[in-house]
């Protein structure tokens, strides 16, 4: 009698799992970005947040469908309100049970103002109150800066006391100049290195013309893409390249692809982490939790790169404590 009980408890208990597994994999959720398809190839760390969101999903039985939408190119609100809005009526004809937006402008012209519908922000640079938050139907990932490792490190392999970044300009990166003013004390007491600037820049001509008079330490790049060169864009491979092989001083990198490039190293996010911690919030979100009940997190997941080429041609002695830590290796 005792074991017939066990076994239809048993039974109850998997009918209930399939019941829930089932009811989440019914759901719909809809991932917006804030740059087009093409846009984001080019790029290509969303290709890593995306394989992140997609394989978080997928333990719950959810494939994602993708919108995109070109906001960083836009030059006032006025035209990303517009195109925001375009984008929510196209998301929420959908009928979409949640909703994840990726990058700054995505989270601040569209997720920030979708009230009907739980959103999950992800791959954001700047702070989430400067994007339109706090909202009760919305949370999310924050990105986190590792600036104070790299620059440290660059203190102890280069001796290095100043450093300013170049970067595509853009609404994330005005933000992030921001910050960094606002920090700069804080991150030379944990770094050693003093920021001083961040050249904002959009095309070859003003970026030849900072790297040919960078006046600091080191050079530390944050975007390196959609530079342009009278009607063509270069790609981030060609302007890193080209700022390795011409600068006076080392050229250190925030992202993996610049330092496959060129660039000596970096510390960066994972991005697949990232998609895979806004996956988990939206599996919350979509089993019940409300999403006021879930605070903010930095991905805190980050991982050293390093191109040994780079550091044979500057001369450059990579000590062994460090380099047996890389996760990566470029040696070409």
């Amino acid at each position: 009698m005792k074991r017939f009980k066990f076994v239809c408890l048993m039974a109850c208990v998997v009918m209930v799992s399939l019941f829930a597994g089932n009811a989440l994999a019914a759901k719909k959720v809809i991932v917006i970005n804030g740059v087009t398809e093409a846009e984001a190839k080019k790029i290509g760390n969303y290709e890593l947040v995306y394989s992140g969101i997609r394989e978080g999903l997928a333990t719950i039985g959810i494939e994602p469908e993708f919108q995109y939408l070109e906001l960083d190119s836009l030059q006032s609100d006025e035209e990303k309100n517009a195109a925001g809005d375009k984008a929510i009526e196209k998301a929420l004809a959908a009928k979409p049970d949640l909703i994840i937006t990726l990058n700054d402008n995505c989270l601040k012209f569209v997720g920030s103002r979708i009230d009907s519908v739980p959103v999950v922000f992800a791959y954001i640079f700047g702070k989430p109150q400067a994007l339109g938050m706090p909202k009760d139907n919305v949370t999310g990932v924050l990105r986190r800066s590792y600036a104070v490792d790299i620059w440290g490190m660059a203190q102890k392999i280069l001796g290095a006391k100043t450093v300013a970044l170049l970067s595509k300009d853009g609404t994330s990166m005005r933000g992030v100049r921001k910050y960094l003013s606002a920090m700069a004390d804080k991150l030379e007491a944990g770094s050693g290195v003093r920021y001083k600037e961040m050249y904002l820049l959009n095309t070859f001509d003003e970026w030849k013309a900072a790297v040919d008079s960078f006046p600091e330490d080191f050079i530390y790049l944050a975007d390196t893409s959609r530079i342009t060169q009278g009607d063509k864009v270069l790609s981030r491979e060609e302007i890193t390249r080209w700022t390795v092989d011409n600068a006076k001083v080392p050229v250190i990198a925030a992202t993996e692809s610049d330092v496959k490039a060129g660039a000596l190293f970096a510390i960066v996010t994972s991005e697949q982490a990232i998609g895979l911690a806004a996956a988990e919030l939206a599996a919350k979100i979509l089993d019940g939790t409300a999403p006021k009940e879930i605070p903010y997190f930095s991905s805190t997941k980050g991982k050293l790169v390093v191109n040994v080429k780079t550091a044979q041609t500057a001369k450059i002695d990579i000590p062994y404590d460090i380099l047996s830590t890389a996760e990566a290796v470029y040696e070409e």
